[in-house]
């Protein structure tokens, strides 16, 4: 190289290029042939052309191996019917076809699903149509895990126990599986797509704490959907037959949009009943089933604890002659008589009142009343009692001893002196012959007691009681 072989500049010149490298077709050449993507060009049904990435997805190593040959050879027949059917379509030069999935018959006989997108265009002078291919195995690889994953999870949730439940964002139902179904006793055609107030009415909720009807506004889809975060309950479902079934589960937001929402929920029923049971069986007498001294005793603390009640009266009762049928009779009689003589102070008490056993043949009630009221109530105990019992031929007449504590809104008293006043003021009715109520209205150190029976002494009653513990036995078979 001389110095006449230098520019001006002093470099040296370019290498002249091809005569061809500007030949625009030549450059589209090269730019298909070196594309990731695989692309194939045919005429007619002959392939003119595969590009090194086409070659390696139909698995050939020679464009001998394809160029030439027919197309197909290398596609199904479904997706050469197909695809001619989307080319017809393209009369014009550079018209495309939208992208459609087909499948590629590779030489070594596996099958590829391609997506494939067809552009008329000339090729070597004639024309032509263009074929790109997007290899979709590893796309539906996933899409076959997530579609056995969804089937997997679908029938793990049609297996469980719980009740589930999908539902849109305005709490419209969309799916439920068949544990929650049975839960709720519905046919889920009867229930998806019905809108939240219609869904409401059928379902009737209540409240597991008050057993009224649910606000709507506390449901726990709205309040999951308010707050963003999951929402727990437990509510009373009333199902078509006029059962209610207890639920209780979390309702929270599972999903991107479009946002869904998925309830879960068990059946509390029997959990509920037999908590029910214990409770009732911690605060009632087993054989009355009144309540016992431990829910008395709660009743007060609350009444007593009230800055609004008004003036209560605390009655302490004993069954004068229980132990005479008990001697007679035997217990299994003198039981009997227990539950009678139960039942009737329980309906002589005012409905706002509570009566209960807090052991052997003694009673406790709470009654809310004014004190110049009080007189009228325990005649009806009085009253009550007087009515024969017959059984195994007998005829008893069980009567009470009643002390009567009465507690204004000022009284400072406690439970205990309460119960103390009216247990003294019992025992001195009993003391003063039984079948009578003594009163004890002023705290313990700050009064007497005095006998009351319809405004006279406890003595002058209709009839003259028969002594503490005598059985009065009226007639026998």
């Amino acid at each position: 190289m001389d110095e006449g072989d230098f520019a001006d500049d002093g470099t040296a010149p370019s290498p002249a290029a091809p005569a061809h490298a500007h030949d625009p077709g030549v450059q589209y050449r090269v730019l298909i042939d070196h594309s990731p993507d695989a692309i194939v060009v045919h005429q007619g049904a002959e392939l003119v052309f595969v590009n090194a990435a086409g070659l390696q997805l139909i698995g050939a190593s020679d464009p001998a191996d394809v160029v030439g040959h027919p197309l197909g050879e290398f596609v199904t027949e479904e997706s050469t019917a197909a695809l001619f059917e989307r080319i017809r379509g393209l009369d014009s030069l550079g018209a495309a076809s939208s992208p459609t999935e087909m499948t590629l018959r590779r030489l070594d006989g596996h099958h590829v699903p391609v997506e494939a997108r067809s552009v008329r265009t000339i090729w070597v002078g004639r024309p032509a149509y263009l074929a790109v291919l997007r290899d979709l195995t590893a796309e539906h690889a996933a899409r076959a895990e997530a579609d056995a994953a969804n089937l997997q999870f679908g029938a793990v949730v049609s297996c469980l126990v719980e009740g589930v439940m999908i539902l849109d964002d305005e709490g419209v139902p969309l799916s439920m599986n068949t544990s929650a179904a049975h839960i709720l006793d519905v046919d889920p055609a009867d229930v998806l797509g019905t809108d939240l107030e219609t869904l409401a009415r059928t379902l009737n909720p209540i409240s597991a704490d008050t057993g009224l009807p649910l606000d709507p506004e506390i449901y726990p889809f709205a309040r999951a959907r308010r707050t963003g975060r999951p929402a727990t309950f437990t509510a009373g479902i009333h199902r078509p037959d006029g059962t209610v079934v207890w639920i209780s589960g979390t309702t929270q937001h599972f999903s991107p949009p479009p946002t869904r929402y998925v309830m879960s929920f068990s059946d509390v029923t029997a959990e509920r009943e037999a908590s029910a049971r214990l409770e009732y069986q911690a605060t009632h007498d087993a054989l009355t089933g009144l309540p016992n001294r431990l829910r008395l005793v709660d009743t007060l603390t609350t009444t007593l604890a009230n800055p609004h009640r008004g003036p209560i009266a605390v009655l302490f009762l004993d069954l004068d002659n229980l132990k005479a049928a008990n001697d007679s009779l035997g217990h299994s009689t003198g039981d009997h008589v227990l539950r009678i003589a139960a039942r009737r102070l329980q309906q002589a008490i005012p409905g706002d009142g509570i009566i209960g056993r807090v052991g052997g043949d003694e009673f406790v009630a709470i009654i809310h009343a004014e004190p110049s009221g009080l007189g009228a109530i325990t005649d009806a105990l009085h009253a009550a009692l007087a009515q024969p019992i017959t059984l195994d031929g007998w005829t008893l007449i069980i009567t009470t001893s009643v002390g009567v504590v009465t507690v204004p809104p000022s009284d400072t008293r406690t439970i205990d002196d309460l119960l103390h006043d009216a247990d003294t003021a019992m025992y001195t009715a009993k003391q003063n012959g039984g079948d009578q109520t003594v009163h004890h209205p002023a705290p313990r150190g700050n009064g007497g007691m005095r006998a009351h029976a319809d405004g006279e002494s406890p003595n002058t009653r209709g009839d003259s009681p028969p002594p503490t513990g005598e059985l009065r036995r009226v007639y026998r078979r």
